[in-house]
């Protein structure tokens, strides 16, 4: 009685915990953002619009720690705050920054943020897609997206 008893514990608690893991594809491992990134082009109109490119020597920085914290630069300011992932999403639940005139690429920059922003939570929120270990890009708004590459 006490082996069946025991079998069936194991049985149910295999399942509970297999129910518990995800086998989605689409899920990522959050981690794969984690580190120093630089934003290499700027996807910010219609699908076949242009794309903006950094001036020749400026760079767009961005750090994601693992304490859900954020930092980085462009070529005019700095900024930081609090991200958090989930599933495929990454949400920026907080952002600061310097407010001196920025380059026409840094404020594309600042303007991705804002118009990923949910009028709900006040999060930006950008769906993760990991296109190799080394370039993701951040979508908004189904079709635009930051390419990121890892430093």
């Amino acid at each position: 009685m006490k082996t069946g008893f025991l079998n069936l514990l194991v049985v149910l608690l295999t399942a509970l915990l297999s129910l518990g893991c995800s086998t989605d594809s689409e899920d990522i491992n959050n981690t794969e953002i984690l580190g120093e990134w630089n934003v290499v082009a700027i996807h910010n109109s219609s699908p076949s619009g242009p794309t903006l490119g950094p001036n020749s020597g400026e760079v767009i920085s961005i750090r994601f720690g693992q304490n859900r914290d954020f930092s980085g630069t462009t070529s005019a300011n700095s900024f930081g705050g609090q991200y958090d992932t989930s599933r495929t999403l990454l949400f920026i639940e907080e952002m600061t920054t310097t407010e001196v005139a920025d380059t026409t690429y840094g404020q594309a920059f600042y303007e991705a943020f804002n118009e990923s922003r949910n009028t709900e939570t006040k999060f930006s929120e950008f769906e993760i897609k990991v296109q190799d270990e080394n370039t993701i890009h951040l979508e908004y708004q189904s079709f635009k997206f930051l390419t990121l590459q890892k430093q």
